[in-house]
């Protein structure tokens, strides 16, 4: 796969790359490329120097299973890329409030309680997968979609003046460059999920819902003398089955202390087996109780633009799993082994 002619035309490209044209525009001198060599999968990474504003680019092609090969080109007024990211004394500092510096290492043991907050870690771990993603599959836009994803973001935002935008891209010190990429990056997760949608829909019964009724216990014995009670009494009144459940946690909330509470909320139509109204399900696990669940009514999933984002997002997540599944994750503060992705990837 990385044969001679494919390096002789990535080193032409990077060495004709400008140290200071904005990424989406270094990225696309690579479509040549990957025209060329579609086999090829190729992600150009950039270091910028802060001192000069400037990016240094290397090209990563990685050979499934293989290996991967790094290959990078500086002009003789440049650092190398081998000698660079040299810490200075700053590199250290996050940020400084009237004069007071926190460093990084400080910021991270105060933030150690993100290591509880598992979803939080893990939508870190989904940023760099989908940069990877985009950086070997690029999303392109025209000049025209991005101006149409631009007016999306600030209609979203509630940002429909040119004052309006301009204080919100001050408050979090934006530049027009940093949010046109920000848009850009944007649009290409929304048409990196409409692509995995493509490639593996859903089904659209896995957003049904259904709307239920639970009764917790304490104890074990008197969910299931109360389920039994429930399924005595629809057997007897046949057609009421939400009157029979009703009438009974009625009874039993008042003569047993052990019913901690009558619950109603909507869930997943997966969580019941798709069950129609009337079903009963349980005794269940409840934290330190049980509980016993009866449908109450169930809502099909309907067709529109609000269920293809639903169908989107499921599809994405499931991407997320598999490449979370498949990925190597190093973490380099805080206790790693807390995260279940992190002691997943740490197994053998």
């Amino acid at each position: 796969m990385t044969t001679p002619s494919l390096l002789d035309d990535a080193l032409d490209i990077l060495r004709a790359l400008d140290p200071r044209a904005p990424r989406r525009s270094a990225d696309r001198a690579l479509d040549p490329l990957r025209a060329d060599h579609p086999d090829a999968r190729m992600r150009l990474v950039g270091h910028r120097e802060a001192l000069e504003d400037s990016v240094h680019h290397g090209l990563l092609i990685t050979e499934p299973g293989v290996g991967t090969t790094s290959l990078s080109w500086t002009p003789v007024t440049a650092v190398p890329w081998s000698l660079r990211g040299t810490q200075r004394t700053a590199e250290s500092m996050l940020l400084r409030v009237n004069g007071e510096p926190l460093e990084i290492e400080e910021a991270m043991a105060y933030l150690d309680v993100m290591w509880e907050q598992t979803a939080l870690l893990e939508r870190l771990i989904a940023v760099c997968l989908v940069r990877q993603e985009l950086a070997e599959h690029p999303v392109r836009l025209d000049a025209a979609e991005l101006q149409q994803a631009m007016d999306a973001f600030r209609r979203a935002r509630g940002l429909l003046t040119p004052e309006a935008t301009e204080e919100w891209m001050r408050a979090r010190a934006l530049g027009h460059t940093a949010l046109e990429d920000l848009v850009e990056r944007e649009a290409a997760v929304a048409e990196l999920k409409r692509r995995i949608l493509a490639e593996q829909a859903p089904d659209v019964a896995a957003l049904d819902r259904a709307r239920v009724a639970w009764v917790r216990f304490a104890d074990r014995s008197d969910a299931d003398a109360f389920a039994s009670v429930v399924a005595t009494r629809i057997a007897e009144d046949g057609t009421d089955a939400v009157g029979a459940f009703a009438s009974a946690a009625a009874g039993a909330y008042a003569v047993s202390a052990t019913v901690t509470g009558v619950e109603f909320g909507e869930v997943a139509a997966e969580v019941v087996d798709h069950g129609g109204p009337g079903t009963v399900s349980g005794p269940t696990r409840d934290g330190d109780g049980w509980r016993v669940t009866q449908v109450l009514a169930t809502l099909p999933a309907a067709a529109g633009p609000g269920t293809d984002r639903l169908l989107a997002d499921a599809a994405f997540e499931r991407w997320l799993a598999g490449r979370r599944r498949d990925a190597r994750i190093e973490w380099f503060w805080g206790s790693a082994d807390k995260t279940p992705t992190a002691a997943a990837a740490a197994r053998p």
